[in-house]
C-alpha cells in the first residue's frame, strides 16, 4: 500500500445545518467529488480547545486516507448559533462528512471531547463506521461533570485593552506539560485557542453527555488508546465500560503531546490495531 501522506493537504469548508465546517483532507483525491473508496479513510476529531491541526502531522504519516474536522466553534469553522449537545455535534460531523463525498465506509478516531463525539457518531450511523478508536475515555461521574460545567464550560476569551489576556492564555498553554517547551507547538495551540469564539463550549456538550452509558452501549468494534495525558486516571477507571470485545491499549510512554512526538510511532500503532483493509 502506498503512503497517501505524500499526497498534499486538500482544505475544505461545507456548509451544515448548524454552520459551515472546516475539514482537512489527504488521500482523498482531488476535490470532494473524487474520494478514495480503498482503503477505507480515517476520520478524525479533535480535543478541545484545539482543531484539526492537532492531526496535521498524523495525517501526513498515515497510509490511508484520512478527513480532519474542526469541530463547529473550533478552528476555521463556523460557532453556532446557540449551544449544542454531543448529538448535534455529532450529527453535524456526519453532515459535513457527506458534503465531503464521504458517503461510504470509514474508521472514526477521537481524542477527549473528540473520543466522545466519535462514540455519539457510531450511535448516529453505526451502518457507515467500521471501527472506533478512542484517545482517552472522558467519562466522568456526576461531580466531576458539576465541576466542568462550572470551570471549563464556562471558559472565555474577553478581550483587554493592556492585551493581558492574550498572556494569559499564553500561559494557560503550558498546563499539564512539563520542559522541554517546544514553543512553536505552544503558539499553534495558542492560535487554536483564540480562533474559538468561545473555547469551553464543547465542554458544555462533554459534561452533559451520558459517557458512561453510551460507551457501554456501543455495537461498534472499539479500540481504546491510553495515553499518560491529564485525562488518565478517569480512562483506567472507564475501561470497565468498555463494551465486549473492545480492545485497550495501554500507551505508558505517551504523554499528552504524543501526536507530535510519537507520531510514526502511533501511526504504525493504527495500521495495526485499527487496519484500513
Amino acid at each position: 500500500m502506498s503512503g497517501t501522506g505524500r499526497q498534499p493537504e486538500i482544505r475544505s469548508i461545507v456548509a451544515t445545518r448548524f454552520g459551515q465546517m472546516h475539514a482537512r483532507l489527504r488521500g482523498m483525491g482531488s476535490d470532494r467529488g473524487d474520494t478514495v473508496a480503498t482503503p477505507r479513510p480515517l476520520v478524525l476529531l479533535h480535543m478541545s480547545p484545539r482543531s484539526s491541526q492537532m492531526y496535521v502531522a498524523l495525517q501526513e504519516s498515515l497510509r490511508r486516507p484520512s478527513v480532519a474536522l474542526d469541530r463547529l466553534g473550533y478552528g476555521f469553522s463556523d460557532p453556532p448559533v446557540r449551544p449544542l449537545d454531543m448529538t448535534e455535534y455529532a450529527s453535524a460531523a456526519l453532515e459535513a462528512l457527506d458534503r465531503l463525498g464521504l458517503c461510504g465506509h470509514f474508521d472514526v478516531l477521537g481524542m477527549h471531547t473528540g473520543a466522545l463525539e466519535a462514540i455519539e457518531m457510531a450511535h448516529l450511523a453505526p451502518q457507515r463506521i467500521t471501527r472506533v478508536g478512542l484517545i482517552a475515555l472522558p467519562c466522568f461521574d456526576a461531580e466531576e461533570k458539576a465541576r466542568g460545567l462550572a470551570g471549563f464550560a464556562r471558559i472565555t476569551v474577553d478581550p483587554a485593552e493592556d492585551g493581558s489576556h492574550l498572556l494569559a492564555a499564553w500561559r494557560g498553554r503550558f498546563q499539564y506539560r512539563e520542559p522541554p517547551w517546544d514553543l512553536a507547538d505552544v503558539q499553534r495551540r495558542l492560535v487554536d485557542y483564540l480562533l474559538a469564539e468561545r473555547p469551553g463550549a464543547a465542554y458544555e456538550a462533554v459534561f452533559r453527555y451520558d459517557g458512561p452509558g453510551r460507551l457501554r452501549a456501543l455495537r461498534v468494534p472499539v479500540t481504546a488508546f491510553a495515553p499518560r495525558d491529564d485525562l488518565y486516571e478517569v480512562t483506567l477507571r472507564s475501561r470497565s465500560l468498555l463494551p465486549e470485545g473492545a480492545v485497550y491499549v495501554d500507551l505508558p510512554d505517551f504523554g499528552l503531546d504524543f501526536l507530535r512526538t510519537h507520531t510514526a510511532q502511533f501511526a504504525a500503532l493504527l495500521d495495526a490495531r485499527m487496519p484500513a483493509g
